[in-house]
């Protein structure tokens, strides 16, 4: 298919233009403040560094469009599954760019394991896993030997086997190939430590891996709207992230 000229009215907004080719769309969940010039927050350093000069109202989406001359796009979605659903919904039925080909990046900043990772350390994300969708129980009313109150959907206790084939969202698992391309180019890469983070992980004794300055790692991503806290709860993200990975995922 040819590029197009276009004339697209969006809210009352007019463009008339040639598609533009996005080559990458780095997807981050939020910004404190501005874009550029105050305390970062997901979206500012991408901005900075990948020079994300050229702004572009995001007709239907959450926050504005920077893109750099290269083709990168960078978006900010909003915290919560409805607003990225319907800002990531939103660039992908805008017509002025030409998604056709480009590699997306989700790129958020999240909790880790301390007996599998450090202070600032980088995940690629091997499995996706839904920490929302199952039946929940209160704590204070289910069995004895149940070791949690959330049970997967269509089963009937904590982790009950098998797992089903016809999963509804629960887990993705991505190209493992482009992934592992991804962790080779960058596993030997330095990342910025400083006196405040060391001081912050001498906390974790018991931990080897939480008290190694920050490294880059592939494992599993457990994502909820709801935040976590405590080894009680950890127990739970790792079980659930290992029972719908078949094993195959860590967080």
């Amino acid at each position: 298919m040819k590029p197009f000229l276009s004339t697209l009215l969006f809210c009352g907004v007019t463009f008339a233009q040639t598609p533009i080719l996005v080559k990458v769309v780095v997807v981050t969940m939020f910004e404190q403040g501005e874009d550029l010039g105050d305390a970062p927050g997901e979206f500012q350093r991408w901005v900075e560094r990948e020079h994300l000069d050229r702004i572009l109202p995001a007709v239907g989406g959450y926050h504005q469009y920077r893109m750099n001359k290269d083709g990168v796009l960078g978006m900010v979605t909003g915290i919560g599954t409805a607003k990225a659903a319907a800002s990531v919904m939103a660039l992908g039925m805008d017509l002025r760019f030409d998604l056709r080909k480009a590699y997306w990046v989700v790129a958020g900043i999240g909790g880790g394991d301390p007996a599998d990772v450090s202070l600032a350390s980088a995940v690629w994300a091997t499995h996706v896993v839904d920490g929302d969708l199952g039946y929940e129980i209160d704590a204070r009313d289910i069995p004895s030997d149940w070791p949690t109150g959330f049970i997967p959907l269509r089963r009937a206790k904590p982790y009950e086997e098998p797992v089903r084939n016809d999963l509804e969202g629960e887990m993705y698992r991505l190209d493992p190939q482009l992934v592992d391309w991804a962790y080779q180019l960058t596993r030997g890469t330095a990342l910025a430590d400083t006196a405040a983070m060391k001081a912050s992980r001498a906390r974790f004794t018991g931990f080897p891996n939480a008290l190694k300055p920050p490294f880059v790692v592939k494992g599993a991503t457990l994502s909820s709207s709801t935040f976590w806290h405590g080894s009680r709860l950890e127990d739970w993200a790792n079980r659930w992230t290992s029972y719908y990975t078949r094993g195959k995922g860590t967080i």
